[in-house]
């Protein structure tokens, strides 16, 4: 009998610290800190189409009489086959 009681309080006990283990929150996992270091190395963005050439205006006249599809920002024009084409005047 003297062991039963002792049985019976050790469970007790046993069930208490369970409960209480129980009750612990979890953990909190935080991500890992940020550490001070250079920036990120980045490419520089790729320069702006050249269109700054002005062409005489008497060739871009010339141009866009001679080819409807002539277009003066890039000089070029479309022709029935195949790609874009500079155009060349007399006055390039």
């Amino acid at each position: 009998m003297k062991y039963a009681a002792m049985i019976v309080s050790v469970s007790f006990i046993l069930l208490g610290q369970s409960a209480a283990v129980a009750q612990v929150p979890p953990p909190v996992l935080l991500p890992p800190p940020l550490l001070p270091g250079p920036p990120p190395i980045v490419a520089p963005p790729p320069p702006e189409p050249d269109y700054a050439r002005r062409y005489d205006p008497r060739h871009s006249d010339w141009c866009a009489h001679r080819y409807r599809s002539y277009r003066a920002y890039d000089n070029t024009y479309q022709p029935y086959e195949g790609p874009r084409r500079l155009c060349y005047s007399p006055f390039s």
